[in-house]
């Protein structure tokens, strides 16, 4: 099903997500965040806390579909709003305001988010930041030393630029008259700005220099780039001079700043993988989707080719008896154990009228014709593919003894991996 993700109510007819403001006091301020829990979920089950970028905010396409996805994966999170000092703000921060904020706000701000999780009894909590807002969570760690179990980086600022002539003669004038008029601020063309917070962003280069604040952090922490990355175009390069065992670096091939679509869910994946791997698996309730929908198996071949896996295709319908059996019986308990991530890309196809989804050649079509292809019209059915669609083992077709069907279900992953010429 074919769908990209802009606001949460989209995930509302699939699946069972409480989706709620929450809102703080912290130094005189109101802060608030978009606190998403799954099924019946509670915080005890842990979070995952999400930092927007440079003057932006949690509605923001990349915050929402992040939230979605991990969601659609059983994870709760929380994306909250800087303040950037303005009480209960929503909406990308005006260029035309007076700048005082800091980046020592969000320091302060992180840390109330922290104990106001902590006084919930939340449980592991992953930090999770986009541009300046992974920069900003590097050092909050390398800084606080919070009580999280793991961190994801995406695109943070890499730093290593020199301050410039303008800014050092900004940063004087500052110091003299207490605020700036009409000077070039963050994303701002022409601003008003405190000498404060122009000494906060602009003060120190190291400060905004990811790279080298992860070689402060020993837990395990996450850092993506993209490859078509122009507003930061050098973090793969500066990555390279982080060799340390905690640190994973992924580069996303095609994704820009913003990781728009099918790139986004990259993301997730890895990320799941690595959460699973590092500090945590999540325990998705029985109503939460345990299963991905196909939606693009141009996205799901590269996947698959670059952890030599199987496409496994369930086929399925609206109103198939064996199918649900199928999935409460089976299927949801190989998921949740991770078996299945572990071994195969797997992905659920529906017959139902209006199902679309990418084929291998990058042409969208029915559900229906994909499964005919493979004569996959009896439901529930599980076709085994490379990476360019062709069927690497005998399918499955429907249900003769579901006692032993993860057993034999097993062997057919072991033999399309064996296929794929995989040890």
């Amino acid at each position: 099903m074919r769908r990209v993700y802009t606001v949460l109510v989209l995930l509302l007819s699939s699946f069972a997500v409480c989706a709620d403001e929450v809102k703080l006091q912290h130094d005189g301020l109101t802060l608030n965040g978009e606190l998403v829990l799954v099924g019946e979920q509670t915080l005890s089950a842990g979070v995952i806390l999400i930092v927007h970028g440079t003057l932006a905010h949690n509605g923001m396409e990349i915050v929402t579909t992040l939230q979605a996805l991990f969601a659609e994966n059983g994870r709760n999170s929380l994306a909250i709003n800087l303040s950037l000092g303005v009480d209960d703000r929503h909406g990308f921060l005006p260029c035309d305001v007076e700048h005082t904020h800091t980046m020592e706000d969000a320091d302060t701000e992180l840390g109330a988010w922290l104990a106001w999780l902590q006084s919930m009894d939340a449980g592991e909590i992953v930090l999770l930041g986009h541009s300046r807002g992974g920069n900003q969570i590097a050092r909050f760690i390398a800084e606080h030393d919070p009580d999280i179990v793991a961190a994801i980086l995406i695109a943070p600022s890499s730093g290593g630029e020199p301050v410039s002539t303008d800014r050092e003669e900004n940063l004087q004038r500052a110091g003299e008259n207490g605020r700036l008029l009409n000077v070039p601020f963050l994303h701002c063309s022409s601003a008003t700005v405190s000498a404060e917070s122009y000494a906060s962003y602009y003060g120190s280069v190291d400060a905004t220099n990811t790279p080298a604040l992860l070689n402060r952090i020993d837990l395990p922490v996450l850092v993506f780039s993209g490859s078509e990355d122009s507003v930061v175009p050098n973090l793969a390069e500066h990555m390279r001079l982080v060799n340390r065992n905690n640190i994973v670096f992924e580069e996303i091939v095609g994704a820009d700043h913003f990781f728009r679509d099918l790139y986004a869910d990259d993301i997730v994946e890895s990320a799941l993988a690595f959460l699973d791997a590092h500090c945590c698996r999540a325990e998705a309730p029985e109503s939460g989707r345990l299963i991905t929908w196909a939606d693009s198996f141009v996205a799901d071949a590269r996947l698959a080719t670059k952890k030599h896996f199987p496409i496994v295709v369930f086929v399925s319908q609206t109103g198939c008896q064996p199918c649900e059996a199928l999935r409460q019986q089976v299927l949801f308990p190989m998921m949740r154990s991770g078996m299945m991530q572990e071994q195969a890309v797997f992905r659920e196809l529906s017959l139902d009228d209006g199902f679309t989804v990418e084929d291998f050649d990058g042409v969208e079509i029915s559900g229906a014709k994909f499964a005919r292809r493979y004569a996959a019209d009896i439901t529930p059915t599980l076709v085994f593919l490379d990476s360019s669609g062709k069927e690497l083992v005998k399918k499955r077709l429907g249900i003769s003894n579901i006692e032993y069907y993860g057993f034999y279900l097993g062997k057919s992953i072991k033999a399309a991996t064996a296929a794929l010429g995989v040890p």
